[in-house]
């Protein structure tokens, strides 16, 4: 029984993944996988994993990646196809978390994006703002983006790349746009770094945008009351849509009347960022380093 409140077991978590499929393998084709394992539903235990478990069959691909600043190579499991997909949420996987580039080249991202994540008493209207906020920024630049709901409270926008940049230089850009965000709005926003200090406000997390990071795939359910998930909408569609309506019954609905709003950040063909670049006068970040 993974979600007792509903009803949902492991196998009903099988049978989502078996028919979302078509939808999600797409964005989930050569992306290492970081695994997190919550072999007991959404209230038990739950562990990381990175490298490929010891009994892992050999029809299973992996995907050797060497962690940035170490000499040690990880393991990663990675889903091309359903029967893939459905070993690994065997395995107790609720969500899928893939990186941020494909296949060998794990220096250069497919996608930047925006991570909003709110801290109570902020909300879902909160991010709304704020990523219209943002939205108004990427709109001067002339830079395409993809909202999506993470299926818990904040939100993602994604903006398809063309592979020519490093995190870096992912990172000065978003940087600098949530930096700007943040002057026009310092009541909504926030950059701390220290969770006290977000109380209220919605945080702009430039770090996710790193080597080895990763978040919730589109489609991917996420280990929450209701079994929500992580659904692509439109800018037209953010003041309608409350988040919570879609889950692992209702999307499916959804993706019959709209099909997948998300095809642009899986398979590109991307954009540079070299004239946002230019404008902004954006200068390379590195990356927070985050210990566990």
């Amino acid at each position: 029984m993974f979600w007792p409140e509903h009803g949902y077991t492991k196998g009903d978590l099988l049978t989502y993944y078996f028919n979302i499929s078509p939808y999600m393998l797409p964005h989930l084709e050569e992306r290492p996988l970081t695994m997190k394992r919550m072999p007991n539903g959404i209230h038990g235990d739950f562990f990381y994993e990175k490298n490929a478990p010891v009994h892992t069959p050999a029809w299973m691909p992996r995907l050797p990646v060497r962690a940035e600043g170490d000499t040690k190579t990880i393991n990663y499991l990675v889903a091309n196809d359903v029967a893939e997909m459905l070993w690994v949420a065997n395995l107790g996987c609720i969500e899928f978390h893939p990186l941020h580039a494909k296949g060998e080249d794990q220096l250069h991202p497919t996608y930047a994006f925006f991570d909003l994540d709110p801290f109570e008493p902020a909300g879902y209207d909160e991010v709304r703002h704020v990523a219209k906020l943002i939205k108004v920024v990427l709109d001067q630049l002339g830079l395409e983006s993809y909202p999506k709901w993470s299926g818990a409270t904040g939100m993602q926008i994604m903006l398809p790349l063309d592979r020519s940049h490093t995190y870096d230089e992912v990172r000065g850009v978003i940087g600098t746009i949530s930096d700007l965000v943040h002057e026009a709005d310092k009541q909504a926003t926030t950059l701390e770094w220290e969770v006290k200090r977000r109380t209220g406000k919605v945080f702009l997390d430039v770090n996710m945008n790193r080597q080895g990071a990763n978040i919730a795939a589109a489609y991917s359910v996420r280990p929450e009351i209701g079994a929500p998930v992580s659904t692509p909408v439109t800018w037209d569609e953010i003041d309608d849509l409350d988040p919570s309506d879609y889950n692992v019954e209702t999307i499916f609905d959804r993706l019959a009347e709209v099909g997948d709003l998300f095809l642009p950040v899986a398979e590109g063909p991307g954009q540079s960022l070299n004239d946002a670049i230019e404008r902004l006068g954006a200068t390379p970040r590195k990356a927070r380093e985050i210990k566990r």
